[in-house]
């Protein structure tokens, strides 16, 4: 009985021994596999990713340049800790949740501007049209699942991260690799 009542005595010891032991490899193994932002790319979508490894790939081995690393994560990735998403080099929103996160996006550089279907905020693009979703059509639609069941049907527009290190013009730009990330991911159909 007094082995018993010691081992279950153990057992808090032993959950947080591993909790512990499984927070600490999950950093080490990131530490090791990650880039920092100036060499990789990422690109947050506000809808169900079918398929962020293939379209990760696709971007590493169009873009070159500096990016030796792009990442594609659905929104509720960082639901944790939201200063990845919040950093990130490219979003695809929905188009009624464009406000909700307005501080996070910058104005639509020069070189992907002039589409008729932008999304227009104070007279200013801060999107382009990467899913219409009357017609339901739109970019990248083998690796995006852009009307999960039970949501409304919505556009979605391609923007860009007022933090990201990819974009000329910024005051912090690396390249200008988010820009051509956008024109590839435009016109990948």
């Amino acid at each position: 009985m007094g082995k018993i009542r010691k081992f279950f005595s153990l057992v808090p010891l032993l959950i947080l021994w591993f909790m512990l032991s499984v927070l600490v490899w999950g950093f080490v193994f990131t530490r090791i596999t990650d880039t920092d932002p100036a060499h990789k790319l990422t690109l947050f979508v506000d809808s169900e990713v079918t398929d962020a490894t293939a379209l990760a790939v696709k971007l590493e081995e169009n873009l070159g340049g500096n990016i030796r690393m792009a990442k594609v994560h659905p929104f509720n990735y960082a639901m944790l800790d939201g200063s990845p998403l919040r950093a990130a080099d490219l979003f695809i929103i929905r188009g009624d949740h464009m406000e909700t996160y307005r501080e996070w996006l910058a104005p639509l550089p020069q070189d992907v501007r002039g589409s008729e279907s932008e999304f227009i905020r104070d007279g200013e693009p801060w999107g382009v049209l990467a899913y219409d979703g009357k017609a339901r059509t739109g970019i990248i639609l083998e690796y995006i699942n852009y009307h999960p069941p039970g949501e409304p049907t919505e556009n979605y527009y391609l923007c860009f991260g007022n933090q990201s290190v990819h974009i000329t013009g910024q005051p912090f730009a690396e390249d200008n690799a988010a820009v051509e990330a956008a024109k590839l991911l435009l016109h990948l159909q």
